[in-house]
């Protein structure tokens, strides 16, 4: 492979960034693509402005879109695959390399970019999905004790991850070696894990028709759902069929987790999402365990047996929910909320003298060693609603609800059945407990009761996915704070026609928060930079905005809005254009800082891209946490 670059195109860094993700390919597939994937688009910007040869960028973008479909299809690793790579990417070099030194070497070397060239066709089959394999297999590796392993049981089920889903059964513990069997779902032939973990006995279960039944049934509940168009009783029908699939397959009991003499465990028959990759942990005696739903994961809740009052820690997240259920909507005097009728105890009518005091709270007994604590105000307003608090004497009814192993009686005027399905979340806040959507796609709120002192500490996160989207080229650009803004391609997740963002007032111990969020498809981004601190303009160019952008890049979302928006294939040739980059001589702290901070560029363009972005995030929100 060519080495060195020559001339104005510095191609070293490609070539070396290049060959590390094809060694990579060999060991674990999934990296070895996504370091290739990113080493070519940074081929693919370098070259752009210096190199005219339309051959030269059909292949690299026939390259890309067969890398592209690799990941989308579970990272197979074929040798075929990696020795037509490997002759791709070395044309490619020396197809830039002699541009440098004029047309007429250029020409020389078309003859690599020809999609004659056995590599250029098994790249082009892959891109024009002929030629990708989507057939998983139901592996069974078994760990014998008598064998020695320089691995770990995690450090086999981190490896294993990397290849598809992967859990752990324990057979016998003979002093510190484990005997047991991994099982494994993945897309990589029995060839690549033998040769990848020799030490382990591999064997084929049987294929494995579940898994890309699995994501269709994730893309399609929430729509069929929210189908209006249907018949309701063809609908009700269709989703119930639906459902019962979805819960054979890719759903559990709770009680499922956890050896038959654990003496807690809370909602055991309650179903959760199928365990994706199981990791080791130790069952603890001591520990009451329950299920969580919190940003629309479930997790696995523990807490200390011996104290009620002791903070819950999420132990592992189990998986996405993806079902409807059935909630309960009340009507206060803070706005309407939604809870779960699986976490609700009850609904009752009831007079002041129904309640007791006990230190500086109200409280009231729905049953005999059931203490629920009466809310007379809630963590969260709506922003259309005037809230009061009510005094305990005009109290007439109360719905009980349990949130981790405390009781809440909160206070409502009206109460109905709502059926909702639990929309995700980036990652698990402490101003909501899930945001749910109705048949309507109308966002629904279901707060957390808990103090901010007892809610769960979150020691595990939910699996980042990987971004299965092709790659997109060239700039997206419209105005911010009076800046004109040109964003890589690639950060956008979504670019929609204006959707005004829905808020609420967040109360956290005395302090109070405006927080925004914006539903599109079946998530919610709450990290939403708002109009009015977009434009110096006044407050009257809010009604001009015309596009909602989502940007997405590394486990962060971010939502801002437009007046307008292009593309364009390339940067314009200006000396005006600039890098987004904090300030290094002060500490951002807040919007008003950072917006201070863009303000300052407006006689110039500044790019966003993958390098400056989650720079551009901890601008805004620098105490949020970018895991």
């Amino acid at each position: 492979m060519a080495r060195l670059g020559n001339g104005f195109v510095d191609l070293s860094l490609p070539i070396s960034n290049v060959e590390i993700a094809l060694h990579d390919y060999a060991y674990n597939p999934r990296r070895g693509l996504e370091k290739l994937h990113i080493a070519l688009l940074s081929l693919q910007e370098i070259s752009r402005p210096k190199i005219v040869n339309t051959s030269y960028y059909q292949r690299l973008s026939s390259l890309l879109n067969a890398v592209d479909g690799l990941l989308v299809s579970g990272s197979p690793y074929f040798s075929h695959y990696h020795s037509a790579f490997l002759s791709a990417t070395d044309a490619l070099f020396q197809a830039a390399l002699a541009w440098q030194f004029g047309s007429d070497r250029s020409q020389q070397l078309d003859g690599l970019l020809s999609a004659e060239r056995s590599c250029w066709a098994v790249v082009m089959s892959i891109a024009d999905e002929k030629d990708v394999s989507l057939m998983y297999r139901n592996y069974e590796a078994r760990l014998d004790s008598t064998q020695l392993s320089s691995m770990s049981v995690d450090a086999y089920l981190e490896a294993f991850s990397s290849a598809g889903r992967v859990s752990f059964q324990l057979d016998s513990v003979k002093g510190s070696r484990l005997s047991g069997r991994f099982l494994l779902i993945s897309v990589q032939s029995l060839s690549w894990l033998k040769r990848r973990f020799p030490s382990l006995q591999w064997q084929v279960l049987s294929i494995n028709e579940k898994e890309p039944l699995r994501a269709l049934c994730e893309l399609s509940f929430l729509p069929l759902f929210q189908n209006v168009s249907m018949s309701r009783d063809s609908r009700y029908r269709l989703l119930a069929l639906f459902e019962d699939r979805f819960k054979a397959l890719f759903y559990q009991e709770f009680s499922s987790l956890f050896s038959l003499d654990l003496t807690y465990v809370d909602q055991s028959r309650r179903l959760v999402p199928s365990v994706n990759n199981v990791t080791t942990f130790e069952q603890d005696e001591h520990l009451a365990y329950l299920p969580v739903r919190h940003g629309g994961m479930v997790y696995l809740g523990g807490r200390m047996l011996s104290d009620i009052d002791s903070k819950m820690a999420y132990v592992k997240c189990l998986g996405r929910d993806y079902l409807s259920y059935f909630l309960y909507e009340i009507d206060t005097s803070f706005g309407r909320f939604v809870f779960d009728q699986q976490e609700c105890f009850g609904r009752y009518k009831i007079d002041e003298g129904d309640f007791f005091l006990e230190g500086a709270f109200c409280w009231f007994k729905p049953a005999e060693g059931v203490k629920a604590k009466v809310l007379l105000n809630m963590p969260l307003i709506a922003s259309d609603c005037a809230s009061f608090c009510q005094l305990p004497e005009a109290i007439t009814q109360v719905l009980v609800v349990k949130q981790g192993e405390l009781y809440f009686a909160i206070p409502y005027f009206f109460i109905c059945e709502v059926e909702a399905v639990c929309s995700a979340m980036p990652a698990p806040r402490s101003w909501i407990k899930n945001i749910w959507l109705n048949q309507t796609n109308v966002p629904l709120l279901e707060p957390w009761l808990l103090s901010k002192s007892m809610l769960p500490k979150i020691d595990c996160w939910p699996e980042k996915n990987k971004s299965t989207y092709p790659s997109k080229n060239g700039y997206y650009f419209g105005r911010l704070c009076g800046t004109v803004f040109w964003i890589e391609a690639d950060l956008i997740l979504a670019l929609l026609p204006y959707k005004a963002p829905s808020s609420v007032v967040s109360f956290e111990d005395v302090e109070h928060r405006f927080v925004s969020f914006l539903i599109h498809d079946d998530q919610s981004y709450d990290k939403v930079i708002p109009e009015a601190l977009l434009s110096n303009e006044g407050s009257s160019s809010i009604d001009k905005m015309t596009f909602s952008v989502i940007l997405e890049w590394m486990g962060q979302s971010v939502v801002l809005s437009f007046a307008s928006c292009d593309w364009s294939a390339t940067l314009p040739a200006s000396n005006g254009i600039k890098e987004f980059s904090l300030p290094s001589e002060e500490v951002i702290s807040g919007c008003g800082n950072i917006i201070s901070h863009l303000a300052s560029f407006q006689d110039g363009d500044l790019v966003l891209n993958k390098k400056n972005y989650l720079s551009f995030v901890a601008g805004f929100w620098p105490s949020s946490s970018l895991a």
